[in-house]
């Protein structure tokens, strides 16, 4: 299998590393962390057809007033927020050629419109993640649902709004796109644990009955993915910690190298008692190379806090 080229920034694990604070640094391993530097753009619609490039839009007689990507899609198809970022600009109406649009403010400092839209899912103002399903595409313009064919028009600006630089100064998103990922293995366990968590000491977390290991390679297989801890947990007060662990392991299969990564911290649920449940999700991209296996630790803040069920959930790809 071909290995997979990711769109995000995820973390680099690789044997022999050095893995102190000052070689890695807080910010490339923090929880939930994304990449949104162009050239990892995520196309709208996926793998499909497109029916006009914005090298097209701009050989028009007249040329587009506002030249981008047209991707070929039937009315209704999903449509996923190329980056993370916060929407700027929303039109609910068909009027005009744009007829309904959505704009994206990416978190790199880009501008992204979509164009055409059956309906929008997200609100002004509202913050979205790269994949979120944000609008459904349509044809509307000119005051109609059919103005045109059916189909996603993405539109790019560098550094600005088309405000700022004009409409016809838009980029080819192309250029900006990444290839799109292979399709993960997708797995998913949920273990009963129910133990009290020591106050102030790092757990191994179970993943089932004497199994911890959340991923692993080998020095011939690589594994990239996305993995979410859910924990389910009562006699919350303070809250608890949790992080992942890297252990770098030599021929022998012994440990040679130990990596905690930072902790997220869980805090009670507001207005329950002691032992109402308390929910929180712990998320991390990797990418393993080397004899390489990952595990989860928690730590109490408080005294008699019970971890009662730990599910795991990760799509991810060897190589």
């Amino acid at each position: 299998m071909p290995q997979p080229i990711f769109s995000r920034r995820v973390m680099l694990i690789a044997a022999g590393a050095a893995f102190g604070a000052s070689a890695v640094g807080w910010d490339l391993f923090s929880p939930g962390l994304s990449a949104t530097a162009a050239g990892t753009y995520l196309r709208p619609c996926g793998s499909v057809p497109i029916s006009s490039s914005w090298q097209g839009h701009k050989n028009r007689n007249p040329p587009s007033g506002e030249p981008g990507t047209d991707y070929a899609v039937i009315t209704g198809t999903q449509i996923r927020a190329a980056a993370n970022g916060v929407i700027v600009d929303r039109k609910d109406s068909t009027t005009t050629a744009t007829g309904r649009y959505l704009a994206l403010r990416t978190d790199d400092g880009n501008y992204i419109r979509y164009l055409h839209l059956q309906s929008s899912t997200v609100p002004l103002g509202a913050r979205v993640a790269r994949g979120q399903v944000i609008a459904y595409s349509g044809a509307s313009g000119f005051g109609s649902e059919s103005g045109y064919g059916p189909h996603v028009h993405v539109s790019l600006w560098i550094g600005g709004t088309p405000l700022q630089l004009g409409f016809t100064n838009s980029v080819d998103f192309e250029n900006y796109a990444q290839p799109e990922d292979p399709v993960p293995i997708h797995q998913s366990s949920t273990y009963s644990w129910n133990a009290i968590v020591p106050v102030g000491v790092w757990t191994r977390v179970p993943v089932a009955a004497d199994l911890y290991w959340l991923a692993h390679s080998s020095a011939t297989v690589k594994e990239t993915g996305d993995l979410t801890i859910y924990f389910t947990a009562s006699g919350v007060t303070r809250g608890f910690q949790v992080r992942v662990v890297a252990e770098t392991l030599n021929a022998s299969g012994g440990v040679t190298n130990v990596a905690p990564q930072p902790a997220l911290e869980i805090h009670g649920t507001i207005a329950t008692t002691r032992n109402s449940p308390t929910y929180g999700d712990y998320s991390l991209p990797y990418s393993l190379s080397g004899p390489i296996r990952l595990f989860a630790e928690v730590r109490a803040l408080n005294g008699g806090l019970r971890i009662q069920q730990v599910t795991v959930k990760k799509n991810y790809w060897v190589s």
